[in-house]
């Protein structure tokens, strides 16, 4: 059995390697800083031209779009990206909407997106969850009236990461009203500057902003909606399937840890038997998280249905998450919570603290993913 990757399967790995090499300090301090100023959850427009430039964006896309890559070669690069500690998300939700269009859109609307999301002149966010509904999806009441060449649409979302520096939203409507729940929905792309269009912020513990986004009787072109009417569920569950086999905090806790071992090294002897044992274990389960996840994209390269085991991997790296993080803060002591200005470590321990606190509930509560595995891996009955 092969576990380490040959130069074929890490050439795109690589190739991150040297463009991150060329990131010191300065540098990267800048790029935090510019994630700060657009007040946004993990993504820098910077890096991500930067990537498009070096072809790193859309691996597995086909040509001319991408680099009709396979998914272990983009597996392996979207890892480095963040264990070297860059920001991968927002970057992974622009290839989510591209990716959602190359499954179910138009060839024009394949053409005229694909190469801005590309290289990150355009950006996409995701109107999904709405005030009142929770976890509940299905529940929602944003509504789209087809009149002649355009839908008129009318509702509000929540908890739209990006949409104050997006210009396109993937929105999940209901055209049909007789129908409930999963029939009756469509997915539309919505451009932002439309007239209509109201969004706020919304603070969140990890220290960016989500917003509420609302629509007034919002003109969509009809050309904007992608797929079927009646079928944007079918459309938006892949780009929740990616969602939900992403590393939801196991990547970033791993490169924590490693920086946590970093800083002990000079105090090993220090530690007690029981923190050395603790310790341990986390290393161990942070790489079983870590196969749990290459298990996920793997199975999706082979064309496997990823729904039930993808929430396998989002359950188990939140909550693993949440459980390091506090233990490491308790390990380190007063100086997470008043750090220095200089102690850039025990500020991100801090940081990750707060935003660990959200990671079972963004992309869909533990509950909901454990119902989830219950039902599409263990083929358990719904009332169980």
């Amino acid at each position: 059995m092969k576990f380490l990757p040959d130069g074929e399967d890490a050439i795109y790995r690589d190739r991150f390697r040297q463009l991150a090499d060329g990131y010191d300090w300065p540098k990267m301090r800048s790029m935090r800083s510019e994630i700060e100023a657009l007040d946004v959850e993990r993504y820098s427009p910077s890096l991500h031209a930067e990537m498009a430039r070096e072809g790193l964006v859309g691996l597995t896309w086909p040509l001319p779009y991408g680099k009709a890559a396979r998914v272990d070669q983009q597996l392996l690069m979207a890892e480095e990206l963040e264990c070297q500690g860059f920001p991968g998300y927002g970057l992974t939700t622009n290839q989510r909407g591209g990716g959602m269009l190359l499954r179910s859109g138009s060839a024009d609307q394949i053409d005229e997106h694909l190469p801005h999301v590309v290289d990150g002149s355009w950006t996409y966010c995701q109107g999904l969850s709405e005030p009142g509904a929770g976890s509940d999806l299905l529940s929602l009441k944003t509504r789209a009236v087809r009149q002649g060449d355009v839908y008129i649409v009318n509702g509000s979302k929540l908890w739209t990461s990006s949409a104050h520096i997006s210009k396109w939203c993937s929105l999940l409507v209901r055209t049909d009203p007789e129908q409930t729940r999963h029939r009756g929905l469509s997915l539309l792309l919505v451009d932002l500057k439309s007239p209509g269009i109201t969004i706020q912020p919304v603070r969140v513990m990890g220290g960016w902003r989500v917003n509420a986004v609302f629509y007034d009787n919002v003109e969509v072109p009809a050309a904007n909606l992608v797929g079927d009417e009646g079928n944007g569920w079918n459309v938006i569950t892949g780009n929740l399937d990616e969602e939900r086999a992403m590393s939801f905090g196991g990547t970033e806790t791993r490169l924590l840890c490693a920086r946590l071992i970093h800083r002990l090294s000079a105090k090993a002897n220090e530690l007690s038997e029981r923190d050395l044992e603790t310790l341990g274990w986390f290393v161990m389960e942070l790489e079983a998280d870590r196969l749990l996840y290459l298990r996920v994209g793997l199975a999706a390269a082979r064309g496997e249905d990823t729904s039930g085991i993808g929430p396998m991997s989002k359950v188990y790296g939140s909550e693993l998450a949440q459980r390091f993080i506090e233990w490491a803060c308790e390990l380190v002591g007063h100086e997470t919570l008043f750090a220095e200005a200089e102690d850039v470590f025990a500020a991100d321990l801090e940081q990750q603290q707060r935003v660990a606190t959200v990671l079972t509930v963004i992309g869909g509560t533990s509950e909901v993913q454990r119902n989830i595995v219950a039902t599409r891996y263990l083929d358990l009955p719904r009332s169980y």
